[in-house]
C-alpha cells in the first residue's frame, strides 16, 4: 500500500515540479522585460498567469512612461504561443502562431499624453486661427474633431479590449495577421492582413518589408456610440435638435464642395452621409492584383493606378459603394487644393439666423395655424435644412455663441472674444482691445505669447462677437 502511494505520488510531485519550473521561467521572462523597459517606463503588475496549455500573462498591469505622467492600466494580459515548450526553449525563432489579448486597456483623456497631443493640434490651428474642418461644418464653436471635442462628447477616458493574432507558414511562405480593437462606447474594429513572405525573415525587419507583398487587406468597423455623441454635441453647440443636425451639416458640406469646385461623385457623397449615421457599419477589402509591395509604393503620385491595383471593395451599412469610373486624380487634386470651411460655416450660421427670423415673422402672421394653408414657398422653405434648423432653434434657450455684429457696435464689446473676417482672407480671432474710427485692435494668443493685430475698418468684411 505504501509502495502504491509512492507510485501515485511520484507523478504528482514531478508534475508540480515541472509546473513550478514553468511558472518560474515565466516570471523570470516577465521580470526581464520589466528590467528592459525600466529606462523608459515604470512597470507594475499583480498576479502571474501561467496555464499548462502555454497561455501566460499578468493581471493588473500598469505602465507609467518616464517624463510623462500618462499611466496606462491593463486589467489582464494574455499571451499564447501554442506550447509551453516554446516559452522555455523557443530561442530567437519566431513562433508559428501567436495570440495576444489585452483586456481592459484604459487611458485617461486628462493624462499628459492626450494633453500633449491636443497641444500639438492647437499649435497647428494657430497657423490659421479661423480654420474650420469641412467635417465639423455646422458644429458651432467646434472647428475640428480632436481631444477637446472628445471631452465635449462626454468621454473621460478611453477603455478598450485588444486581440492580436499572428500565424506564419514557412512552407506556404505566408504570414497572416488579425487584430480586433473594441473601444468602449465608441466603435469596434476588425483588421485582417495576409502577406506572401518568409516568416523566418521577421528576424530582419528590413529584409521582410523589402520582399513581403500584401495579398489581402480587410477592415470592418461598427459604430458603438461615437456618431450619436458627435451629433448630440454638434446639435448642442449649434442650438438645434439632434435630429436636425445631420441634414444641416450635409447641406453645409455640399456648399463647401461647390464653393471649392469639387466634383464629388454622387456615390461618394452618399457614402459620406451614410458613415455619419448612428450604428453605421463599414467594410473595406483590398485584393491587390498580383500582390502589393515596395515597387508599387513608388507609384504614389498616380492615385488611379494605385486604386486599380489595390482592387478595393467598399460597403457601408451592408450596401456596396460603386467605385469604378471615378476620376481619382482629378478628385484628389481638387480636394487637396480646397480651402477651409470657415466662410461656409459663417454663411451657414448667418443663413440660419435669417431663416429663423423669417420663420418667426411667418409664425406671428398666422392667426389660426390649425386652419392656415401652407403656400408653395413655405413648403420649399420647410424642406430646406437651414429652415429646419431655424424651426428647431425656436424652442431652445439662447446660448452664448459668436454672433454677427455691426462694426459701429463693436465699441460696446471691448474685452470680448471676437472673430474678424477681412476681404483679403487675413482672418483673426482673439480678444477685442480697442475700437476707433480708423479700425480695431485684436489681442491673439500665440505659441510664443500674445500678439496684438491692428485691422483697418475698410478691410473688415464681417465681425462676430461671442455674446
Amino acid at each position: 500500500m505504501r509502495r502504491l502511494g509512492t507510485w501515485l505520488g511520484a507523478p504528482v510531485v514531478m508534475a508540480a515540479a515541472a509546473y513550478g519550473f514553468y511558472w518560474y521561467q515565466v516570471k523570470s521572462n516577465i521580470d526581464d522585460m520589466v528590467a528592459q523597459l525600466s529606462p523608459f517606463a515604470s512597470v507594475q503588475y499583480g498576479a502571474i498567469h501561467a496555464h499548462p496549455n502555454g497561455t501566460v500573462g499578468v493581471n493588473s498591469l500598469t505602465i507609467s512612461p518616464h517624463q510623462v505622467h500618462a499611466p496606462v492600466s491593463i486589467d489582464q494580459v494574455r499571451v499564447r504561443v501554442g506550447s509551453p515548450l516554446y516559452l522555455l526553449f523557443g530561442g530567437d525563432e519566431p513562433p508559428e502562431e501567436l495570440f495576444i489579448n489585452l483586456g481592459g486597456v484604459e487611458q485617461s483623456l486628462d493624462s499628459a499624453l492626450f494633453h500633449d497631443m491636443q497641444k500639438q493640434m492647437s499649435q497647428v490651428l494657430e497657423q490659421s486661427p479661423l480654420y474650420v474642418s469641412p467635417t465639423a461644418l455646422g458644429c458651432g464653436s467646434v472647428r475640428q474633431f480632436d481631444i477637446n471635442s472628445l471631452r465635449m462628447m462626454g468621454y473621460r477616458d478611453l477603455r478598450m479590449d485588444i486581440d492580436l493574432h499572428y500565424r506564419g507558414d514557412e512552407e506556404a511562405r505566408s504570414i497572416l495577421f488579425d487584430a480586433r480593437v473594441d473601444v468602449d462606447k465608441m466603435g469596434d474594429t476588425r483588421l485582417k492582413m495576409a502577406f506572401s513572405a518568409d516568416p523566418a525573415q521577421l528576424k530582419n525587419p528590413m529584409m521582410a518589408t523589402g520582399t513581403a507583398r500584401l495579398e489581402q487587406f480587410e477592415v470592418d468597423y461598427q459604430d458603438r456610440g461615437y456618431n450619436k455623441r458627435v451629433t448630440a454635441m454638434c446639435a448642442r453647440e449649434a442650438e438645434m435638435r439632434p435630429s436636425d443636425f445631420p441634414s444641416y451639416h450635409q447641406a453645409l458640406f455640399e456648399r463647401w464642395l461647390a464653393a471649392n469646385a469639387i466634383e464629388m461623385p454622387g456615390e461618394l457623397l452618399d457614402a459620406y452621409k451614410q458613415v455619419q449615421q448612428e450604428g453605421m457599419s463599414l467594410s473595406l477589402a483590398l485584393h491587390p492584383i498580383g500582390g502589393f509591395g515596395s515597387a508599387e509604393l513608388m507609384m504614389l503620385q498616380d492615385p488611379t493606378y494605385l486604386i486599380e491595383k489595390l482592387n478595393p471593395i467598399l460597403s457601408i451599412n451592408d450596401t456596396p459603394v460603386e467605385l469604378a469610373g471615378i476620376q481619382w486624380n482629378e478628385l484628389l487634386q481638387q480636394v487637396g487644393q480646397a480651402g477651409s470651411g470657415t466662410r461656409v460655416a459663417r454663411e451657414g450660421l448667418a443663413g440660419a439666423a435669417q431663416e429663423r427670423s423669417a420663420a418667426s415673422d411667418e409664425h406671428a402672421a398666422v392667426v389660426e395655424p390649425s386652419s392656415a394653408a401652407m403656400t408653395d414657398e413655405k413648403l420649399k422653405a420647410a424642406d430646406s435644412p437651414l429652415a429646419a434648423v431655424a424651426s428647431s432653434r425656436r424652442s431652445v434657450p439662447v446660448k452664448k455663441r459668436y454672433r454677427v455684429t455691426p462694426l459701429d457696435e463693436l465699441g460696446q464689446y471691448l474685452g470680448k472674444p471676437v472673430r474678424i473676417f477681412t476681404y483679403f482672407g487675413n482672418d483673426v480671432e482673439g480678444r477685442l482691445m480697442s475700437v476707433d474710427a480708423k479700425g480695431i485692435r485684436v489681442m491673439q494668443r500665440m505659441e510664443q505669447g500674445m500678439a496684438e493685430y491692428p485691422l483697418d475698418r475698410a478691410r473688415i468684411q464681417q465681425a462676430e462677437v461671442y455674446r
